[in-house]
């Protein structure tokens, strides 16, 4: 599998690059408003995205043309001329992000970092809206969830807080503005985590933000974005971690039953994710 994204976490393309196709449609969907196109947005480029969403094939190029264009909402029309075309970092469009949704987090703080504190922000705002007994069972379910590193483990796989995390506040930015829901792995599905992207939940979580909220027409597009991109990022890396031998280290690729450096047997992988429904929230 493509590992390139974890050498730099502000290297949106390298992301992008291992992402699936059903996490590039929502992408595709937050910066073409379902198809409907904006004003910041080129003709050709609004229909090279949805042509890409409706063939379901994202080639390189492709995945490289999304993250461009996003970078190039992060900054204004003026701006982006001096950068010669380029728009923002998106180190630099994840901070913005992260400021307009009042995260906290260190100066000089990484993309991934950033990303991680605009998760907490939203879910712990969605958690304050719970009453006294749903806040209680959503706290014991994440409770059993520690980092990447000393994960618990569902199915016999390992399933960070950052992901349990990502995966339900991007599911619930989904099913409230492109009306439906994103696939989780089935190992998430099967957990008691389950219940953190059905019912009370996922309501609490999709009134956090308004429609004055994302007011600006630059914010309707990065502040959904960079939720996608933060549950991108979650996933690449437990995938990357269930393709990690557990004597080598190396990171193999999704298919491989004996690691590539030393033999040592592969894991069986689980079973194909499972999609959540927008009427789910």
């Amino acid at each position: 599998m493509d590992t390139a994204f974890l050498k730099d976490s502000g290297d949106l393309a390298a992301l992008l690059q291992a992402a699936d196709v059903d996490d590039l449609d929502a992408l595709v969907d937050y910066i073409t408003d379902n198809g409907s196109g904006r004003v910041a947005l080129a003709k050709e480029v609004r229909e090279r995205f949805v042509t890409c969403k409706n063939a379901r094939n994202y080639r390189e190029s492709d995945r490289g043309a999304i993250a461009s264009e996003l970078l190039l909402f992060g900054g204004n029309t003026m701006a982006n001329l001096f950068r010669g075309g380029k728009g923002v970092s998106y180190t630099e469009l994840v901070g913005d992000v992260g400021t307009h949704l009042k995260a906290t987090y260190a100066k000089g703080a990484n993309a991934a970092t950033i990303e991680e504190a605009i998760l907490s922000k939203l879910y712990d705002d969605a958690v304050s809206k719970m009453t006294p007994e749903e806040r209680q069972r959503y706290t014991a379910d994440m409770d059993m969830f520690g980092d990447a590193k000393a994960a618990a483990h569902s199915a016999g796989f390992p399933v960070s807080r950052a992901y349990v995390m990502s995966a339900a506040v991007a599911n619930a930015m989904a099913s409230t503005l492109i009306g439906r829901g994103l696939p989780l792995s089935a190992s998430v599905i099967a957990s008691r985590s389950a219940g953190l992207f059905l019912g009370p939940f996922g309501i609490a979580l999709s009134s956090v933000w308004t429609i004055a909220e994302l007011a600006s027409a630059a914010y309707r597009v990065t502040v959904p974005c960079v939720i996608q991109i933060a549950h991108i990022r979650q996933k690449s890396i437990r995938r990357a971690l269930e393709c990690q031998c557990s004597k080598c280290t190396k990171i193999n690729t999704p298919e491989a039953k004996f690691c590539s450096e030393c033999g040592n047997p592969m894991p069986q992988r689980p079973a194909p994710s499972t999609s959540l429904v927008a009427s789910a929230f």
